[in-house]
């Protein structure tokens, strides 16, 4: 029997993942059915992301939406158990006791792929602390995920002899707001699938989100579109038709070397450019 495919999503909040790879992950288990696990993590409990419940009320209410998007793909969902077995708090701060919960949890699901934030590098680039340090999370634990005693180990399963790297692949970002890109994912297969999954975090897009920005709360179906001028912002950026609504990713070497059957494999059936498969060496 063949191995299933394991793709773990490494983002900052519950909500984030929705975003910027919604639509791949609901475009595996389109094409490969139950021949793709796909496991949703966030590093934060995402308690801040609200202007008047409590810590605990709104951390219940995340990880119920977030279980709920994720039900929709028929993925799993799991916010991060620190090195000491609590959650984060607040903010993502890069120290041992988030590398080694992050180390804890990839090797757990031993994902074959990971799809996470990019690493920011242009300082005139807005960022979120959450996002950043996610990244330079995963970029840190990246080689040590094949190193069995880098950090005590929470399960027997982290405790695996060996542990083959992942390749880790960057997603958007809107704080990074970057053009470059390796592979542009059209998504309008499932696009309905991916805005369901957003629809399941009413404290974010009908609450917090407006109410931070200072403007109105927006109806389903104004959000509906709102969710449709995002994509097609994300194209005007990369130099896209807009009509078309896309994901885009950019292929790391921070874990394991990337090859062409790798490419296949996590964007079937994308079209990959002679220019990305020059820059890869492949």
């Amino acid at each position: 029997m063949q191995s299933p495919i394991r793709v773990m999503a490494i983002m900052a909040h519950q909500d984030d993942f929705e975003f910027n790879a919604g639509g791949l992950f609901a475009w595996l288990r389109r094409h490969y059915g139950d021949r793709v696990e796909l496991k949703i993590l966030a590093t934060t409990r995402g308690a801040s992301g609200h202007q008047t419940m409590g810590l605990e009320e709104t951390f219940r209410i995340r990880e119920k939406e977030a279980q709920a998007s994720a039900s929709v793909i028929g993925a799993s969902y799991e916010c991060l158990n620190l090195l000491d077995n609590s959650h984060m708090v607040g903010q993502v701060f890069l120290d041992r006791n988030t590398l080694g919960g992050l180390w804890n949890a990839i090797r757990d699901f031993q994902p074959g792929f990971i799809i996470c934030p990019p690493v920011i590098t242009d300082p005139r680039a807005g960022i979120h602390i959450d996002h950043f340090n996610t990244a330079w999370a995963v970029r840190y634990v990246a080689y040590q995920l094949t190193v069995p005693h880098a950090y005590p180990a929470l399960t027997e399963k982290a405790r695996t002899a060996r542990f083959p790297a992942p390749l880790i692949i960057n997603c958007d970002d809107t704080y990074a707001r970057e053009s470059a890109y390796d592979v542009a994912l059209d998504i309008s297969a499932v696009y309905a699938e991916k805005e369901r999954m957003i629809l399941c975090h009413d404290s974010q897009i009908f609450d917090w989100l407006p109410w931070n920005a200072g403007v109105k709360a927006p109806t389903r179906e104004e959000y509906t579109a709102e969710f449709r001028e995002r994509h097609h912002e994300v194209n005007r950026r990369y130099g896209f038709d807009l009509e078309t609504p896309r994901e885009v990713f950019r292929v790391t070497f921070w874990g394991r070397v990337p090859s062409r059957e790798d490419l296949d494999t996590i964007f079937p059936g994308a079209s990959i450019s002679p220019e990305t498969l020059a820059r890869l060496k492949l």
